[in-house]
């Protein structure tokens, strides 16, 4: 990739390094549910620095190592979190109307991606489909929804 001159901007610079950036972290893990979301906010970091970056030799390598980091902290992140399974928090709650109202308390994506997944059985490129977004996305509110739910739920078992 070449590096854009700084007058060329920013813009040109993320359009450059965004396909650089996901086909290098796809290439480092084999867990893809977080690149597109990683190497975005890579970029934005990239953004908020741009005015110092520009000027580096490699301003891409630069970026992806930002990316390499977020990535590490969300696969370790990941790697800590138990998978959910809302039948299990049902038996273990005892109280079906908790999981229903603990469901309400997320914000809306995350309760439309938690019910279509753990409810209805909708796979990750369903929910992708009916919500018009990326697979990423989804898993993204999945890991999120599903984490708020276990903080939630946590004070009711």
């Amino acid at each position: 990739m070449s590096t854009p001159e700084p007058d060329q901007g920013f813009a040109e610079f993320f359009r450059t390094c965004l396909p650089v950036l996901t086909r290098t972290l796809t290439a480092l893990t084999s867990d893809t549910r977080a690149v597109d979301d990683v190497a975005q906010d890579a970029l934005v970091i990239a953004a908020s620095r741009w005015h110092d970056i520009r000027s580096y030799d490699k301003p891409e390598a630069w970026v992806l190592k930002v990316a390499i980091r977020l990535m590490r902290r969300w696969q370790q992140r990941v790697s800590r979190e138990a998978p959910l399974d809302l039948v299990d928090v049902v038996e273990q709650v005892h109280d079906v109307e908790a999981v229903h109202s603990a469901l309400r308390s997320l914000s809306p994506r995350h309760r439309e991606v938690v019910a279509l997944h753990h409810l209805l059985g909708y796979s990750v490129s369903e929910i992708a489909a009916v919500l018009v977004v990326g697979e990423s996305t989804v898993r993204t509110h999945l890991t999120r929804g599903r984490a708020e739910l276990r903080r939630i739920l946590g004070g009711s078992s």
